[in-house]
């Protein structure tokens, strides 16, 4: 920084090692949407993610009473963390009266709260925790009738955990994977939690029947109210090396878990708008209309999606 106040030459990367806790400054100023945040790092070590590779380290409760004090003036608290389950976890599985400790304070600080990420596996491992939590913020009531919070699939393949993110299944095997996203969703589902979920297509040795799995695995959650957004592979954290995936190697199959994951989330973002926008009827028409617009233009484009065939010129 004192070089460049001095407007000497810089290096393009500046690498270092992680800030100690009682070193990261608490923040001054209300943040947007009142973000705080809670923990850094992972420790999952998903290959192809570089917070994961990053141990756990959770701040101290005093600092972050500290930081939802400032954000009063946001009107809004996000909690944020890679897990938020796993807030003060020692080890892979989610320290719970730590985790109810965090949620109390937010709770206690009368503001709207919501929270950045958080792990099936974290959901499954602990079922009890999510149900704790909703009941502490009011979750389902009319004022709050749903929880948001991002969430990563990946993949529905246990060969890919395996060869990629064998500890995001933890403490489950990867074989168990798909069944653990199953089960989490139905414990998400019965406290009101809705999960954007992220699925990544073309890691590294991915085969079609890796794809197919995915989408049968996304067919199965059909009946949870949540939202999947497919992303393609970029390649970071221990798989730099690797190539980017691109439009131009989408496969046959890709284009059917592309549909699938498209007729999920037009099966639900009715349900979402009318939660969301609970208290704003004109709202709450006209995205219900801009909504109906895009699913009947897509139609026609899904359908050829579902054959196999890519919707592309």
């Amino acid at each position: 920084f004192r070089k460049a106040v001095r407007g000497e030459p810089l290096p393009r990367v500046v690498e270092g090692g992680p800030t100690p806790l009682e070193r990261i400054p608490a923040i001054r100023n209300p943040t947007i949407n009142g973000i705080v945040e809670v923990a850094r790092g992972c420790g999952r070590g998903c290959r192809f993610c570089v917070p994961t590779q990053r141990y756990l380290r959770s701040l101290p409760l005093e600092k972050i009473r500290e930081e939802i004090r400032v954000n009063r003036a946001a009107d809004h608290l996000l909690i944020h963390a890679e897990d938020v389950l796993r807030y003060g976890a020692k080890g892979i599985l989610p320290e719970e009266e730590r985790v109810l400790a965090l949620f109390r304070e937010a709770a206690e600080s009368g503001l709207d709260t919501s929270a950045s990420h958080a792990a099936f596996a974290s959901v499954a491992s602990a079922p009890s925790l999510v149900q704790r939590i909703s009941e502490m913020l009011g979750v389902g009531s009319r004022e709050k009738p749903m929880f948001g919070v991002q969430m990563g699939i990946e993949t529905g393949s246990p060969s890919l955990v395996e060869r990629h993110m064998r500890g995001k299944a933890l403490p489950f095997s990867p074989e168990e994977w798909p069944e653990v996203v199953v089960r989490a969703h139905g414990i998400l589902a019965d406290s009101r939690w809705v999960p954007c979920s992220t699925l990544v297509l073309g890691l590294p040795g991915e085969t079609e029947e890796d794809v197919r799995k995915t989408r049968e695995l996304v067919e199965r959650l059909g009946e949870f109210e949540s939202l999947i957004i497919p992303l393609f592979f970029v390649p970071v954290g221990s798989l730099s090396g690797e190539r980017f995936f691109t439009a131009k190697d989408l496969r046959a199959e890709h284009w059917r878990l592309y549909a699938a994951c498209v007729r999920h989330d037009f099966r639900w973002i009715g349900r979402l708008i009318r939660e969301h926008f609970r208290d704003s009827r004109v709202k709450r028409l006209l995205t219900g209309m801009l909504v109906g617009v895009m699913r009947r233009r897509l139609e026609p484009y899904l359908r050829r999606m579902e054959e196999g065939e890519s919707p592309l010129p």
